[in-house]
This record gives structure tokens, C-alpha cells and sequence, in this order.
């Protein structure tokens, strides 16, 4: 890249991640509402304003909504409302428990594909229900590969964003070939060794519809972590979800 070229960018960059770190006040409050099989789930909410659209976050296995404790404020800055979900494929991030984990142990209840999408649907109804709008996902990991499946199945899901998403589920399920005729906005990142990879699992789908965002500053991250300060060039991941959501609009 030319010296000009890189400096623009990195001028870009440096106004956006200013943007991004002025919060907008956003209100949060710890809820609860139950899935289909009747496991209470847990999530956090947060309020921008009453009635906005809301973004669905899923964490990634192993996790819980506390991976999103940053993510979800910077997100509202966009003015969406922001839900993130506790699913019973979880553990503990950030010193937060996932609590629907705690109490799928507790029922010793199932922890299948169909299971987990349980709670994956039971969210997107809710923060449906609540602004009449619908919803975009954000998911990570297998949670992201379950998010794109969703969305090619609900009428409810206007768009979806997917980090660092696989083939997690083979051979019981194939995500590629289960999202082939997804036919929503689609933004899908990794790492810069993971891409091949994800390259891969969205190549069946129509490109008009796909963004598949590269980084080029560096290795990046893997999964939310790349949003996150682990990440010192996260600001470039940040950036291509800003243009994606510009052009959502």
C-alpha cells in the first residue's frame, strides 16, 4: 500500500474509533424470558430508545452475554437497541456467568443444534415483539454459524453478522449448505488465518448479498475479539461494520 493510501486510512480509522468511543447514554437492565422447552433465559438489555430496531448478540460457546459489555454500547451508538443473550452452550466471560447455562446444568437439559436454537429464537421474538421492527443477529463462533442458519429461516431477521463462523456442527449439520440460499445483508469476518476458511462456508451464496470483510492491518482476531482491545487494529473491523450498517439503512 502507498504511503498516501495508508495514511488516509489510518486518518479514517483514527475519526471513527473517536466516534465510537463517545458513548451515547444507553439505559441496561438484566432480563429474563423463557424458551420453548421452558429454560429461563438470561439476557442483558440495552436501550437507546424505546422502539428502535434491535441487534441480537450471541456469544460464542463457552461464553456468555458478558462478551458484549463494550460491544453492545458502541452498537447503540448506531442507534439500535442491543440484546445480549445468555444461550445454554455457555460459561463465564468478562466475570459474568452465563446464568440459562447454569440452569440448563442445574435441569440437565439438552444441548443439541435444535436445543440452542431454542433460545436463539425465543430472543429474536422477544426484541421483536418489543419494537416491531426486525431483528439483525450477531453471532460468534458456532453461535455465529447458528445465527446465519436462523436467518435463512426467519422473517423476523432482517440481516445478520457473523464472526469467525465454521463448520462446528459437521457432520449432523452442514452450515454451508444450509445458508446457500440466504438472501439477506450478510457480513462475515474472522481472523486473517481463519479466512479461507470462512471464505469457504459462504461461497455458495449469492456475492450480491455477502460481505466478507478481510483485515489488512494485521492477523486481527478471532471472534468478537476482534472488536475487542486485544485486537490493536480493531478499529479497521469496526470500520467495515460501519459501512455495513450505512448501507442497511
Amino acid at each position: 500500500m502507498q504511503r498516501h493510501q495508508r495514511n488516509r486510512l489510518l486518518a479514517t480509522l483514527l475519526v471513527f474509533s473517536i466516534v465510537l468511543t463517545s458513548f451515547n447514554v444507553v439505559k441496561m437492565k438484566t432480563i429474563t424470558f423463557t424458551s420453548a422447552d421452558g429454560l429461563e433465559i438470561t439476557a442483558d438489555e440495552y436501550i437507546i430508545a424505546e422502539g428502535n430496531p434491535y441487534i441480537v448478540l450471541f456469544h460464542e460457546q463457552g461464553s456468555s452475554r458478558g462478551e458484549f459489555q463494550i460491544i453492545a454500547r458502541r452498537l447503540s451508538n448506531m442507534d439500535y437497541n442491543c440484546l445480549a443473550v445468555d444461550l445454554r452452550n455457555g460459561g463465564t466471560n468478562s466475570f459474568i456467568s452465563n446464568e440459562t447455562a447454569k440452569r440448563c446444568r442445574e435441569r440437565r437439559c439438552a444441548l443439541g443444534v435444535n436445543d440452542i436454537s431454542l433460545d436463539m429464537e425465543a430472543a429474536i421474538e422477544y426484541a421483536y415483539n418489543k419494537s416491531n421492527h426486525p431483528v439483525i443477529l450477531f453471532g460468534s463462533g458456532a453461535n455465529g454459524s447458528l445465527s446465519l442458519k436462523i436467518a435463512n429461516e426467519s422473517d423476523i431477521v432482517k440481516a445478520v453478522i457473523a464472526f469467525s463462523p465454521g463448520e462446528y456442527f459437521f457432520p449432523n449439520l452442514s452450515i454451508q449448505d444450509t445458508i446457500t440460499n440466504l438472501k439477506k445483508p450478510i457480513f462475515i469476518t474472522s481472523s486473517l488465518s481463519e479466512i479461507p476458511y470462512v471464505s469457504q462456508l459462504a461461497s455458495g451464496m449469492d456475492e450480491q448479498f455477502v460481505t466478507l470483510f478481510e483485515p489488512k492491518l494485521g492477523e486481527g482476531g478471532r471472534g468478537t475479539a476482534s472488536l475487542t482491545e486485544e485486537n490493536k487494529n480493531n478499529s479497521e473491523y469496526w470500520l467495515a461494520l460501519l459501512f455495513f450498517f450505512k448501507d442497511l439503512l
